[in-house]
């Protein structure tokens, strides 16, 4: 029973991963790649929208994945903390991308009549820095957790066999 649940818990996970990294930014961009205000068109350019695609398509494939085995991994095990580990590693890749693909300063171009008039650039680089420094902070919390199962790998393992036998007794 214990693994049909991990393993549901881990599709569970990996469609949250897939929604979150993937579904919603392509929708996002899609939306805003061609923007109409005031009869003004402000457009996305095709190059830089296929490159932001191509990269989170790319790191997000990943980073579900990773879900998956992370969260269908039995609780305090090594192989838990090997796949939380990198899948943190690859969150903080996921947030740079959107820096090395044009996301966080993305430029539109104002068209009126087929005509281009000018541009106007978004810049969020400064929240991707917040955001890497969060990862920072949690990429050491996951280090912490992964070390502490390696040196404590036979004290986990008789708790968990006392908790197989207890359960089996009863």
């Amino acid at each position: 029973m214990g693994a049909t649940k991990n393993f549901l818990k881990g599709l569970i996970y990996m469609c949250i991963y897939i929604t979150t990294t993937m579904v919603i930014p392509f929708l996002t961009f899609t939306w805003i790649k061609e923007v109409q205000v005031a009869g003004v068109n402000i457009v996305l350019e095709q190059q830089e929208y296929d490159r932001i695609i191509f990269w989170i398509s790319a790191f997000g494939l990943l980073i579900s994945s990773c879900a998956f085995f992370n969260y269908s991994s039995p609780k305090q095990s090594i192989r838990k903390g090997t796949f939380a580990l990198i899948q943190i590693l690859l969150n903080c890749l996921y947030i740079w991308s959107y820096k090395f693909s044009g996301a966080t300063s993305v430029r539109f171009e104002i068209v009126i009549e087929l005509t281009d008039v000018g541009f106007i650039t978004v810049n969020v680089q400064n929240l991707v820095m917040l955001y890497m420094g969060v990862y920072f902070l949690t990429i050491v919390l996951k280090g912490y957790d992964f070390i502490d199962f390696v040196v404590n790998r036979e004290k986990i393992r008789q708790i968990r066999y006392k908790k197989a036998k207890g359960d089996g007794e009863s």
